[in-house]
Formats: structure tokens, sequence, C-alpha cells
């Protein structure tokens, strides 16, 4: 049975950045399960075989290519490769992000809040606003041609709360957010519909390192009592990235709260 079937998901191809694990993983499963083909980008090929299998219980088409998003060049192969398999792209999910490399019951915010090198910070801008930057531009121009787009970029509440973590990430963040809305309206009238979706805490690999009595405390903080789980954003992803939307250039803050 498919999943999605009020989202006009059938037929179209997807793309989603840092796929092989966390909200990546999720996008990609749900995207699946809604009969997308999908093409998982992201740096390391073993958690990505990983969730090309699992795709392929919902859907034939799965590509699965090792892709630095702030590399124009792998970006440009990449992209090349997905159209030449399924000649088009219809959907972009830009997931792909990094953490400060914090040891288990650190916290960025106090470890690395001042004690980046430059290159350490430009990272991050790299990564979270230059890879959104480059995934747009090579995946706009079939959208063009098909007058058809949905991109949606996963950000951070730390882009407007500027806490929990590094300025470095928590700025990149913010500058994914506005870059959002530049590229919804520049677009919007081609019918390639851009929104971002800001996630607070969510229990994903990334966060591995984070003591227990953090996700205690957020929980705490929350409405529902709870920290989000992939899925919980990946659904939030399906919704911007369906067929009849009416809504572009949002910034959208799923926290639970």
């Amino acid at each position: 049975m498919r999943h999605y079937l009020d989202y006009g998901f059938e037929d179209k191809t997807a793309i989603v950045t840092g796929a092989g694990t966390g909200i990546g993983e999720a996008c990609a499963i749900e995207l699946a399960k809604g009969g997308v083909k999908v093409a998982l980008f992201g740096r390391r090929t073993a958690p990505l075989e990983k969730v090309k299998e699992e795709c392929r219980k919902y859907t034939d088409g799965v590509l699965a290519l090792s892709v630095d998003v702030s590399d124009k060049k792998a970006v440009t192969e990449g992209v090349g490769e997905v159209l030449k398999e399924f000649g088009k792209v219809d959907i972009l999910i830009n997931n792909a992000g990094i953490e400060s490399p914090v040891k288990y019951g650190e916290i960025p915010f106090e470890v690395f809040f001042d004690n980046l090198e430059p290159e350490e910070y430009l990272r991050f801008f790299e990564v979270h606003a230059l890879g959104h930057y480059l995934m747009n531009l090579a995946v706009i121009p079939s959208m063009l041609k098909n007058q058809y787009g949905r991109i949606v970029n996963i950000t951070s509440i730390t882009a407007v709360a500027g806490a929990y973590s590094s300025p470095a990430y928590t700025s990149s963040k913010a500058a994914a957010n506005t870059q959002t809305i530049a590229f919804a309206k520049k677009y919007g009238k081609q019918n390639i519909i851009v929104n971002a979706i800001m996630p607070g805490m969510t229990n994903t690999p990334m966060k591995a390192p984070s003591p227990p009595e953090e996700f205690e405390m957020v929980a705490k903080m929350t409405t529902l009592g709870r920290v989000a789980e992939p899925i919980d954003i990946a659904r939030v992803a399906m919704f911007l990235s369906q067929e009849n939307l009416f809504l572009t250039g949002q910034v959208l803050t799923v926290t639970g709260s």
C-alpha cells in the first residue's frame, strides 16, 4: 500500500542529502514509501547502502552516491548521475549537516563556543549554507524545465535561539534560513516551492554524545513532553514536498512546542 496517496508523489524523483542516518534516513524512507524514486547523497557509503536496502522495500528506483555537498564538482557529478538514471529531479531535501565533534557528556555551547579556528568555523557554512546553494543550483535547471520543484531545507531552531551550540553552527543555520526565502522568491512563479524546517532537539546519531540529562531537560521544556524522533521531522518534510502546496518561503519551527 502506498503512503501519502494525496501528496502526488507517484512518478516523482527526489534527492536527499545526509541520507545515511537520522532525519535524512527517515526522509528517504518516507519518500520511498510514497513511491518516489530516491537518490541518497552522503559522504559515507556504508550507511547509505543500508538505507538503500530499506528504501528498496517500497520503490524500485534507488541510488546511493557518495557526495560532499560542499564540493561543487561532487555535487554536479552526483546530480548528473541522478538525471542520467531518473531523467529529472522533482524534490530536494537539503539535510546534510555537521556538528562540533564533542565527546560524550560535552555540550558544544560550552566547549566550542569560542575555540573554533577560522577553517573550522567556515566549514559549518560550507556544509549548511554553501551546500544548500550548490545543491539548489544543480537541481533547479531540471525543475525549471518541468516547471515543478519542491525544496525542503533542514536547518535548526538554534538559528533563532542562538544557543546550545557554537556560533558557527547557529549562524550557518540562520544563513540557510534566509537563503531559503531568497530562493523561494526567485523561483516561485516557476512552481518551485522552497521552505525550511527548524527542528528542535532530535534523537539522531549526531546527538549521541549528549548526556541523558540534556534530553530530559529539553523534554521537560517541550509542550509535547519529549524530544523529536527523526520520523517526526520527516513527516513535516513530506508535507512540504507534496504536489498541491500553496506555501513557500516559510521557515517552520518543529520543536513539539
